[in-house]
């Protein structure tokens, strides 16, 4: 994708709230850019190694209660909580990974799907913790720091263009963060684990280090996109961060373009809007469409909708 487009849409991404004025509107904005966030990460797994994880909510949930439950419990100021929210996640990266790595195929498939279910017991059953099914209410608004020692709140309720801004610069550099990674020889490692991993150790690539190293990266990104989840939506309940948030994150990333450069862009975009319209009218018809995205992706769009576009510009240009 020419850096053009990529220009392109970095204006509509600064300027969106600027045009979308309404609650609602603004609303989808953040919730879109979190999913950004959220998908990115999961295609550095699906897209760049073809390493298949339906467990990514899990990581995502472990996120946003970590974060919760440190500003709640513990007073720790946000931007403490936000990074610990991403080690949390990737500790637990780390412990799930070590071992199902050096599973293949829908082996780890499996493992990624029990350890989302795992994850969503413990969620509703740990009540001490985290109240369990009856959610976890009244999280603080994120603050920030400010001039003179004062801190600025941001109230979600009031004003969601600022958190806005916050989630996309986290959205952005999750972005930077895995396009330099497909630049780099750790993107090259992660390729040839996709395509061929016997080959790969054959030519003595260290193929299980290298998926250990973007699995935790991965899944630290998801809580960091947990914790801005927490303090915007200030209420988290166990069923959030089930198999079928996992799923939905599954079907972005394929109908967006796995492995594309604005892939985990274009999905979140074009489904969380579908989702968000129909989510007042028809709520079990987005799920199915979701469904059905997915079966047209595998069918007749391996490579997402910026595939698609990709190579209509290439049939123009010839």
């Amino acid at each position: 994708m020419p850096g053009a487009w990529v220009g392109l849409a970095l204006l509509g991404a600064l300027v969106a709230p600027v045009l979308l004025r309404s609650p609602s509107h603004q609303n989808l904005l953040v919730l879109t850019a979190i999913n950004v966030i959220l998908v990115a990460s999961l295609d550095m797994l699906i897209g760049l190694s073809g390493l298949v994880s339906l467990g990514h909510a899990a990581f995502w949930g472990i996120g946003a209660y970590t974060s919760a439950l440190l500003v709640m419990r513990a007073g720790v100021p946000f931007l403490v909580a936000l990074p610990a929210a991403g080690l949390a996640a990737a500790a637990a990266g780390l412990v799930i990974g070590y071992p199902s790595l050096r599973l293949r195929g829908h082996y780890f498939v499996l493992v990624t799907f029990i350890f989302g279910i795992i994850v969503t017991l413990l969620l509703t059953s740990w009540v001490e913790l985290t109240r369990g099914p009856m959610g976890l209410p009244g999280i603080p608004f994120a603050t920030l720091p400010w001039v003179g020692g004062t801190e600025v709140v941001l109230n979600t309720f009031q004003d969601k263009v600022r958190y806005y801004y916050l989630v996309l610069v986290v959205a952005l550099l999750t972005l930077w963060v895995r396009s330099r990674i497909m630049g780099s020889r750790m993107g090259r490692a992660l390729v040839a684990v996709r395509e061929d991993e016997d080959l790969g150790q054959t030519l003595g690539v260290d193929t299980h280090r290298y998926k250990m190293g973007v699995f935790v990266l991965s899944t630290a990104q998801a809580g960091l996109a947990g914790s801005l989840y927490a303090h915007y939506s200030t209420f988290l309940a166990p069923e959030t961060f089930d198999y079928v948030a996992s799923f939905d994150l599954f079907v972005m990333n394929l109908v967006g373009g796995a492995g594309t450069p604005l892939g985990p862009v274009v999905g979140p975009v074009l489904l969380t809007a579908v989702r968000d319209a129909l989510r007042s009218t028809h709520p079990v018809l987005g799920a199915v469409l979701f469904g059905v995205f997915l079966i047209l992706s595998i069918q007749f769009l391996p490579r997402g909708v910026v595939g698609v576009w990709d190579h209509l510009r290439g049939r123009r240009r010839w």
